[in-house]
């Protein structure tokens, strides 16, 4: 009986859909195999790659190399006292401008840029890591709601049998009226909590199907995980804490935000001094004049006297910015410190009752197998209570071990590990 619900296929009584191309029966790596499918998560994920990508072209493109054609046709009436009468005053101009110093500005810019596409990188691999958890918790919930079901249908058949029992009695006249009423009532019950396991059973399935991206493809029949992946040595607390503070991605994206947004600060700060730029013109005119002049090269200062308070403005906002970004680094590393001595205590707790729980599934069995024999032998009638007994024993080590499944691959996580599913991008092929 203890191995049953390792190596039975579970099943369902009602489902929306088909599974189409999915495994069948699906397994937990299989699953898992979807984590980097489309999905919303990872494409606002995706979006904030692309847009620090985007914000790195910006900032090179302040001290890039710069160049402009212009055309212009042209009609005039020329002036009396000039020297050509022609009317055509059409020209062609060549520019070419390249910033060459201002002091600071550009390279705090683009230094902003670079600490927003790691931070965006992390965010990526925080998301993906984040849909793993969601994908192998739906998975676990739905193998618990088909055990949780196989307790409440033995009940349910087990509370027939007896009120099947009571019917025939009460003809007999050997049961009361009440006595029936209350066995019809407990039937009824038992009956009423079976739908309802039913019901969860077809919902997991729903929530399982759109975690891993696959609304229309509901998966059928599960396989619980390897029992093997339950034994895992918990690191002293100490080293686990400063392996997240170190390796989180989410503190590792928070962190690089703060330095944007103190190179963003530098360059607000540099927004009103003087810039320096090297300029070329290349002039081609259908009109002699003699004010006219076919190359112009030189260096220009550009140096603001008056930006109106608008340098003000911009490191104002910057500073406050970047106070921000300092607040919500400290929130972050405040909760997780919190959340891994929660899991890490909780692991050990796990780790106990799992214990306790692995005594009760030996009695359960033994008491089975007792029952079965005394009913063979025909002194006892009745096998419902030591199976559905032995059946939720078997469901509450479930709960036990995936709840520390759970734990684990949290703890691996917030360290930016994925033991379960791939993080190499060659391996994050859907199947």
């Amino acid at each position: 009986m203890r191995g049953c619900w390792l190596s039975a296929i579970l099943w369902v009584l009602w489902l929306p859909a088909l599974a189409g191309e999915l495994p069948e029966p699906l397994t937990l790596e299989a699953a898992l195999r979807y984590a980097d499918a489309a999905h919303p998560d990872l494409m606002l994920a995706s979006a904030a790659r692309d847009r620090a990508q985007a914000e790195t072209w910006e900032a090179r493109s302040v001290s890039g190399f710069r160049s402009r054609l212009r055309l212009e046709a042209r009609y005039i009436e020329p002036s009396a006292y000039a020297f050509d009468q022609s009317h055509d005053d059409s020209f062609a101009r060549l520019e070419f401008s390249k910033r060459l110093y201002d002091f600071g500005r550009s390279r705090a810019l683009l230094a902003a840029a670079r600490a927003a596409g790691e931070g965006s990188e992390f965010g990526y691999l925080n998301a993906r890591l984040e849909r793993r958890l969601e994908i192998m918790a739906r998975f676990l919930d739905v193998l618990l709601d088909d055990l949780d079901f196989r307790v409440r249908d033995e009940a349910m058949a087990m509370a027939y049998v007896r009120l099947d029992e009571a019917r025939n009695r009460h003809e007999l006249g050997q049961m009361s009226d009440v006595d029936l009423l209350k066995l019809e009532t407990a039937y009824q019950e038992a009956r009423g909590r079976r739908y309802a396991a039913a019901s969860r059973q077809r919902a997991s399935r729903v929530r399982l199907a759109e975690a891993m991206g696959l609304p229309d493809q509901v998966p059928r029949t599960l396989l619980p995980p390897d029992g093997d992946a339950h034994d895992w040595s918990l690191p002293e607390l100490e080293t686990l804490m400063a392996q997240v503070l170190e390796e989180s991605p989410l503190l590792r994206a928070l962190r690089a935000e703060l330095e944007r947004r103190a190179q963003a600060l530098a360059a607000a700060r540099a927004s009103g001094r003087p810039v320096v730029s090297a300029q070329v013109e290349l002039n081609r005119y259908r009109r002699t004049v003699g004010s006219r002049d076919p190359l112009i090269a030189g260096v220009v200062l550009d140096v603001p006297l008056s930006r109106g308070g608008q340098t003000q403005a911009e490191v104002a906002a910057a500073h406050a910015a970047y106070q921000e970004a300092q607040a919500r680094l400290a929130l972050a590393e405040r909760d997780l410190r919190q959340e891994v001595v929660d899991l890490w205590e909780n692991v050990q707790v796990l780790q106990a009752r799992r214990q306790e729980a692995r005594t009760r599934l030996d009695y359960r069995d033994l008491y089975l197998d007792r029952s079965r024999a005394l009913y063979e032998m025909e002194v006892e009638t009745d096998l419902g209570d030591a199976m559905t007994l032995s059946t939720e024993a078997v469901l509450e080590q479930a709960r036990l071990d995936y709840q520390l499944m759970l734990d684990q691959a949290r703890l691996d996580a917030l360290r930016g590990i994925s033991r379960w599913a791939p993080l190499d991008p060659k391996e994050d092929e859907v199947p």
